[in-house]
């Protein structure tokens, strides 16, 4: 768990060493979107909102909830504990005095923590979003309870953030990583630098070694090591109006940008005819997000997994400027007016009805392609090659997603993962279990790439234009002539269906 903090892979790790058969993680990322949502559904019913928007406001909730279930991943969850912890918190912090520390003061702030144990930019995004509350305590309720339980949730954050750094650099096998990833993600989370650029800092790359790093095939630490990264960093553009050129090629920068607008309605709508600083509050989340929105955009990561729940933040943190004191009841609590079709009445069963359209269209659009991606012919291949063949370690070069194909969370987290078999395309190398399964295979150095034509024992499934990469890279390395012949054709690939994955072997020309 490279992202996540020792607050809870620690306790995952215990999990799975007294009981591995059951699917800790996968229980604990849908346990904690329940919580959450119950959170804000308890948020709802609570509020101030007439009986009409309350339905509205539930639909909304409800196509978050089924959006982030289909599309779990740690990163919506990570923003959705925040929020809902944050929303847990400030429904006595922001509009009562409390005195006493109550249930959900508790609940509040460990779901804060959890969620940014579980991936820390998501819980910071979050807090960003949340942040005009603290304004509004300091402006409107000047309680210094109020005051203290968000320096709690301050201070309990810094204490975790340095528990995960102390537990990265004091943890066997695990002690230069975070400086590795660190570093790494701020030269290749961003748009590629030219190769003029990669050269003037790192002269000793060729051009094939920045394409090799730039297609996330750095598996060799003698060549891609945190040295290098870190020496790069600098020039790579974290920032700036270079990247929107990127951003506006991806369809859900526009998503985004319509969903300010939506935003700043349901906002509007949420406290229309009413007086008094709630409506700066208002103003001040819908500005929050609309800058965070930007700065996804200037940053080219308009990725869905994160533009997701950032609108579901921001729906989560206007909910709670609905709040109210304790000793007030919600409006929506009264009888509905029996009247059969209002034009009230029809707006409600309307946004019923959207909600559910909305739902089967991001299953559509969105859930049905990822499950059916690739074919199901090559990941059989795929799978049978690894399995009749477990005295060969099998090398996927960005590959291996071919290999997860249909598979749910709870089938992936029961799926016996091949001791044959290593992935390149990611942060795995420089963890523990990577120089473990290395060593296991004899492979010294860890530099995995340039073993492959050493030894008749190691084979790597690629397209072939990452072929060619690695084979121009080994014959650079090595100075010597690199042959690349075809073991087996697995067939079509997942990112595109007209070309093959081939298991191929590398071997020094006689």
């Amino acid at each position: 768990m490279p992202y996540s903090l020792v607050l809870v892979s620690a306790p995952l790790g215990a999990l799975y060493s007294s009981l591995p058969q059951v699917s800790w993680y996968a229980l604990l990322l849908l346990l904690l979107t329940v919580a959450s949502f119950w959170a804000a559904y308890d948020e709802v019913l609570r509020s101030r909102m007439s009986a009409n928007l309350c339905v509205a406001s539930l639909a909304i909730l409800f196509v978050f909830e089924v959006i982030c279930t289909l599309y779990l991943t740690y990163t919506i969850v990570a923003f959705l504990v925040c929020a809902a912890g944050l929303m847990l918190v400030i429904r006595r912090a922001a509009f009562d005095g409390p005195q006493s520390v109550g249930i959900s003061d508790i609940l509040g702030v460990l779901l804060v923590v959890l969620g940014y144990a579980l991936r820390p930019e998501s819980g910071l995004a979050t807090i960003v979003i949340f942040a005009p509350f603290a304004l509004w305590v300091l402006a409107k309720n000047r309680n210094l309870a109020s005051i203290a339980r968000g320096a709690v949730v301050l201070l309990l954050i810094a204490a975790c953030a340095f528990a995960g750094r102390f537990a990265y650099d004091h943890t066997p096998g695990w002690e230069g990583y975070a400086s590795y990833l660190d570093a790494g993600r701020n030269v290749l989370d961003y748009p590629d630098m030219t190769v003029e650029q990669v050269r003037e800092l790192a002269p000793e790359l060729s051009d094939n070694d920045v394409a090799v790093l730039q297609s996330w095939l750095f598996a060799d630490d003698s060549v891609f090591d945190t040295d290098l990264f870190e020496r790069l960093a600098p020039a790579s553009d974290h920032l700036g109006l270079s990247n929107v050129g990127a951003s506006l090629r991806a369809k859900t920068t526009y998503l985004l940008v319509g969903m300010v607008a939506v935003v700043a309605a349901y906002g509007w709508l949420l406290h229309r005819g009413e007086r008094g600083g709630v409506h700066a509050l208002v103003a001040g989340i819908v500005v929050m997000f609309a800058a965070s929105c930007v700065l996804l955009i200037l940053r080219a990561r308009v990725r869905l997994h994160v533009v997701i729940p950032l609108i579901a933040v921001a729906v989560l943190a206007l909910i709670s400027t609905v709040g109210k004191t304790e000793r007030v009841h919600g409006r929506h609590v009264a009888p509905m007016p029996d009247v059969a079709a209002s034009p009230a009445l029809l707006a409600v069963i309307a946004s019923v009805v959207l909600s559910l359209g909305v739902c089967g269209a991001f299953w559509y659009a969105s859930i049905r392609p990822l499950a059916t991606r690739g074919s199901a012919q090559t990941t059989e291949a795929a799978r049978s090659y690894v399995a009749d063949h477990p005295n060969e370690l099998v090398v996927f070069g960005r590959t291996q997603t071919i290999m997860f194909r249909g598979l749910t969370a709870f089938d992936l987290e029961g799926w016996e993962y091949p001791e044959n078999m290593i992935q390149v395309g990611g942060w795995e190398n420089h963890t523990a279990p990577w120089a473990t399964l290395l060593e296991r295979w004899g492979i010294e150095g860890g530099d995995l790439l340039q073993q492959l034509p050493e030894k008749s024992n190691m084979v790597a499934v690629l397209n072939p234009t990452n072929m060619e990469l690695i084979r121009t890279y080994l014959a650079e390395h090595s100075g010597r002539e690199v042959l690349a012949s075809v073991v087996e054709d697995l067939g079509p690939s997942s990112a595109d269906p007209s070309v093959d994955l081939c298991v191929y072997r590398f071997t020094y020309a006689a």
